[in-house]
C-alpha cells in the first residue's frame, strides 16, 4: 500500500508540474511579459483561489477558473525573469549607475514618444516629482505638445473636466486641476465598466475585501483597453509626446501584460517613483534585494538591461520632498 500510495503522489507531481509547464508556455505565447502577480494577505496563495468555490454562477466560475490559471502563469513567468535577472547579476550591478539627485527629464531620450511615470499609490511627493518633470519637459522642450494620459480618470474620450474625476482619487484634484490650468490636455484610460458594480461583485469575497481591478484577469483586461487607448490617441495626435501616469503594476516592463512593453522598444522610458525605499513587489526587487539602501536615483550605463529589470529610471524618493 505504501509504495502505491508513493507512486500515485510521484504521478500527481509530475502531472502537476507538466500542467503548470504548459500554463506557463500557452500564457507565454500570449503575453510578451509576465502577467500580474496578486498575493493574499497571507502571502501564500492568490486570493482568488480562496474565492473560486463561493462563485455563485457559471458566468463568474468561468471568470475566476480563467483568473486562477492566469495567477498560476504569472507565478511561473516572473520566477523566470527572477532567474534570469540572477545569472546576469553581476552585468546587470555593474550597468547600474547611482545618484543623490538627478534631473531626471535630462535622462529622457529626446526620441522618447511614450513616457511612462510609475507609481506607488497616495503619495503626495510623487505627484509633486511628476508635475516638477512636467513643467520641467516642457520648459526643455518648447516645440513639443505633451499630453498626459492616466489611470486615475475614467476614460470619456474627451479632455478631463472636474466631474470626469474617478471618485477613488479625489485626493488627486489640485493635482489634474494645475495641469488643466497649464493647458496640458489630460485624458484618461479607465473603462467605467471596469469599476461598475456589477465588476466588482464578480471577484468580491463576501466580506467585501477584495476587488475586479486587483486581479490578474482585471488587470490583464484593463491593459490590453489601456493599450488600446493610447494607440488611438498617437494615431489621432501622432506629434504628441505622451506621458503615461499610473501604478507601476502597470508601466514596469516586466509586469503584468505591461502597458509600457506594448510600444516599441525605441519610443518608450519608463520611470518608477518609490517614498523612503523599493518595495518587494517586482521581479527586480525579488532578484536584487537591498541594492536600493535609499533615497536616490537609477539609471543604466547599456539600456538593454531596462526591460529585463523594468524601468529605466528608477527614482527612490524621500518623504516630503521633491528631486
Amino acid at each position: 500500500m505504501h509504495k502505491v500510495l508513493m507512486r500515485q503522489g510521484e504521478n500527481m507531481a509530475k502531472n502537476g508540474i507538466k500542467a503548470q509547464k504548459e500554463l506557463a508556455r500557452t500564457y507565454a505565447a500570449i503575453d510578451a511579459v509576465a502577467p500580474f502577480m496578486h498575493f493574499s494577505s497571507q502571502d501564500i496563495l492568490p486570493w482568488s483561489f480562496r474565492v473560486q468555490a463561493r462563485a455563485d454562477n457559471a458566468f463568474e466560475q468561468a471568470a475566476v477558473l480563467r483568473n486562477n490559471r492566469l495567477e498560476l502563469a504569472a507565478r511561473l513567468l516572473v520566477d523566470h525573469a527572477v532567474r534570469r535577472m540572477r545569472a546576469q547579476h553581476k552585468e546587470i550591478q555593474a550597468s547600474l549607475r547611482y545618484a543623490r539627485s538627478a534631473d531626471l527629464v535630462s535622462l529622457i531620450p529626446s526620441s522618447a514618444k511614450f513616457i511612462f511615470l510609475g507609481e506607488t499609490h497616495h503619495q503626495p511627493v510623487i505627484e509633486k516629482q511628476i508635475l516638477y518633470i512636467l513643467a520641467r519637459y516642457h520648459k526643455r522642450y518648447p516645440e513639443k505638445k505633451i499630453m498626459l494620459l492616466t489611470e486615475f480618470v475614467l476614460d470619456t474620450n474627451v479632455s478631463l473636466l472636474p466631474r470626469e474625476m474617478d471618485e477613488r482619487i479625489t485626493s488627486k484634484r489640485n493635482f489634474f486641476n494645475l495641469l488643466m490650468k497649464w493647458r496640458i490636455p489630460v485624458f484618461g484610460l479607465e473603462e467605467p465598466l471596469a469599476h461598475s458594480q456589477a465588476a466588482h461583485e464578480i471577484f468580491t469575497e463576501k466580506t467585501g475585501t477584495a476587488f475586479l481591478s486587483s486581479t490578474a484577469l482585471a488587470v490583464r483586461t484593463r491593459n490590453q483597453h489601456w493599450v488600446k487607448q493610447i494607440k488611438a490617441m498617437h494615431e489621432t495626435y501622432p506629434d504628441m509626446v505622451f506621458f503615461i501616469y499610473a501604478g507601476l503594476g502597470h508601466t514596469e516592463y516586466n509586469l503584468p501584460a505591461s502597458v509600457a512593453a506594448a510600444f516599441p522598444e525605441k519610443e518608450t522610458f519608463a520611470i518608477d517613483f518609490f517614498v523612503g525605499r523599493r518595495s518587494r513587489f517586482t521581479p527586480f526587487d525579488r532578484a536584487f534585494g537591498g541594492l536600493f539602501s535609499g533615497p536616490g536615483v537609477w539609471y543604466w550605463k547599456d539600456a538593454k538591461y531596462a526591460r529585463l529589470a523594468g524601468f529605466d529610471v528608477s527614482a527612490v524618493l524621500p518623504a516630503g520632498e521633491v528631486r
